[in-house]
């Protein structure tokens, strides 16, 4: 899949992701919600919905106590 079959919103989320380094940073799924004016439960399902739509652009992973994320 492409970019463009991202929703509006898993693309706000994705930009997010791509714009800054959780994988260096800890991902904080609260402070992505505030920061793009949605709610948290958005903020995970655009996750999922990226995560299968584009599971070779989207890297998630567990490190030092915190969920780290890399999207390209």
């Amino acid at each position: 899949m492409a970019y463009e079959d991202l929703t509006d919103t898993e693309k706000r989320v994705f930009d997010y992701i791509r714009g800054d380094d959780f994988v260096e940073k800890p991902w904080s799924t609260a402070e992505a919600a505030k920061k793009l004016s949605i709610s948290e439960e958005i903020v995970y399902d655009a996750l999922s919905n990226i995560a299968a739509k584009h599971k070779n652009h989207i890297h998630i992973h567990y490190r030092d106590g915190s969920i780290r994320i890399g999207a390209n």
